[in-house]
């Protein structure tokens, strides 16, 4: 037997949403979607993966960002593709031409909003060593501690979650791992279900979609060296 060539095949939003209603009841093999059907699946897809962001993050979804500092500001919007900033920061000096593998780069810790409240010199100028996400606007905003200074007017790198990408073209394919594809479409399924009133079926396919949901998501996590360690017993420990 002789196996395809290609390994790039994916379901497009257009052929998930129809597998969800075919696997729902609500079209058989032979129909197709009718317009409204397919702008209801889309803005319901939408919401579906709208949540999953809060699921935790996946290694897809989160990428590096350079921020260009200028002396004096300590306040940045980030771009509004940013859902949120994540984990520690490396700082770059202002010396430094390659950013993607600078000499002595130099970390700068996230700290959170009460630490953030609770510095008594706000106005201190130097390298910035600590930051803050201010997430009340729809662009998260970066606070640095200190206020970078002339100096020290470098670039800092950040790790931020990512905005999936629009799902409202249903010849394009999801923005997620191909992994996600079953759950997508048993969730959607769900989803029809409840708004047909079907909500025995709406029960099952949701049961189905969540037991898939946490398979998807150690997949689609960040992974990291395995350690192994070691315990023996003692007479303080049995």
């Amino acid at each position: 037997m002789t196996i395809a060539a290609a390994r790039t095949r994916a379901l497009d939003i257009g052929r998930v949403a129809l597998r969800a209603y075919q696997l729902a009841g609500e079209r058989n093999v032979a129909q197709k979607l009718t317009a409204d059907q397919l702008s209801w699946a889309i803005d319901a897809l939408g919401n579906i993966i709208d949540e999953l962001q809060a699921h935790g993050l996946r290694a897809r979804a989160v990428e590096f960002r350079d921020l260009t500092l200028v002396s004096g500001t300590y306040i940045y919007t980030m771009d509004t593709d940013v859902l949120d900033v994540v984990g520690d920061a490396m700082y770059i000096d202002p010396t430094q031409t390659d950013l993607t593998k600078a000499n002595g780069e130099i970390p700068v810790v996230m700290m959170g909003r009460d630490q953030w409240q609770l510095l008594s010199s706000k106005s201190a100028t130097g390298r910035p060593v600590m930051y803050y996400v201010h997430r009340t606007g729809d662009q998260p905003q970066i606070y640095l501690w200190p206020i970078p200074d002339d100096s020290n007017a470098g670039t800092i790198r950040f790790q931020v979650h990512l905005l999936a990408a629009d799902s409202n073209d249903a010849s394009k394919t999801l923005d997620l791992e191909r992994v996600f594809t079953r759950y997508i479409t048993w969730q959607l399924a769900h989803e029809i279900c409840l708004a047909n009133s079907n909500h025995q079926q709406a029960r099952y396919y949701g049961e189905q979609a969540t037991g898939m949901l946490s398979m998807c998501k150690s997949f689609a996590a960040q992974r990291s060296a395995a350690r192994v360690v070691l315990r023996h017993r003692t007479g303080w420990n049995r």
